[in-house]
């Protein structure tokens, strides 16, 4: 399964480039399978991929794999397990080929050790792109930023961490002030890129660690963990500012601004991480009903 660590540093991009990669890679693994059982079978020229002590370094798929430079799928489990398997197939593969160059006969043990160590390895291969694969379906459509439902699980986890270690974490509900003007006047077009715009803006600015989500409409939610809350408003009072000045193209003609109400909470031990979130919303309607594009903390004045 995916790990909510790895969820949360992921974007849509991220997955379906490593997707794309995971692909390729196996086509390869694919070709260079093909074309030893060929030489094998037709007793045709080895190539140096197969022979060489260093040939898992020498496919295209050793190539890709020793050199994938992805911090998320480097270090994720069943990439580390990979290397043993892909390992243990060219060594497998070395010793049938060196029987087959020195005229030795071949037995039924030597080539199930290759088998074997081929099908973990495609195992791991179509397991490990299969869960990318679903981890695709945790993206909102629209904006690429995680939807509320993987959001709420990785939610969960900080608000259990943060029970435990006693750290402060913030929630912020963020909603955009006067998007149905956008839409009236723009058209839902110019709302969907907005949006759009919005959600990448707020990804590119928040800290490596911090997650959020399309909450629901207009409405964001960010995580902020092992924060306390004037360090949170200080990040989203920065956030609120620079979104102001952010110039949004809804047409080839037209740029707009928008602005944002910001609801800001603290989770507590003996308050729900679904209480909280109503707490940020609260604090949200309150910076609102203040004017908007503004940052509120639960049970301040607007």
């Amino acid at each position: 399964m995916m790990t909510n660590e790895t969820a949360n540093r992921l974007t849509a991009s991220e997955t379906r480039n490593i997707i794309m990669a995971l692909e390729s890679a196996i086509i390869e693994h694919g070709k260079w399978l093909t074309s030893w059982h060929r030489s094998m079978l037709c007793r045709l020229p080895l190539s140096k991929d197969v022979v060489e002590k260093n040939a898992h370094l020498l496919s295209e798929f050793g190539k890709w794999y020793y050199n994938e430079k992805s911090f998320i799928l480097k270090n994720h489990p069943d990439f580390a397990a990979i290397d043993t398997a892909y390992r243990e197939l060219h060594v497998n593969a070395r010793k049938l080929t060196e029987k087959v160059i020195h005229h030795v006969e071949l037995n039924k043990k030597d080539y199930d050790l290759f088998l074997d160590a081929e099908v973990r390895l495609s195992e791991l291969l179509i397991k490990l792109r299969d869960e990318f694969h679903q981890a695709l379906f945790s993206f909102d459509a629209l904006t690429h930023v995680l939807n509320r439902q993987a959001f709420l699980r990785i939610l969960a986890q900080e608000y259990a961490r943060s029970s435990r270690s006693g750290k402060p974490c913030c929630i912020a509900m963020v909603d955009l002030d006067n998007f149905k003007n956008i839409n009236d006047s723009f058209g839902h077009q110019a709302g969907d890129r907005a949006l759009e715009q919005t959600a990448q803006f707020f990804i590119r600015n928040l800290r490596p660690y911090d997650t959020m989500c399309r909450y629901g409409g207009e409405e964001f939610l960010i995580c902020l963990p092992q924060t306390h809350i004037d360090l949170a408003k200080r990040i989203l009072t920065r956030l609120q500012k620079a979104l102001s000045n952010l110039k949004i193209d809804v047409n080839k003609k037209q740029d707009i601004r928008v602005t944002a109400s910001f609801g800001l909470a603290i989770t507590e031990q003996n308050v729900s991480m679904m209480d909280t979130i109503t707490r940020a919303d609260s604090a949200m309607y309150a910076a609102k009903h203040g004017g908007g594009n503004r940052v509120i903390i639960w049970g301040d004045r607007a």
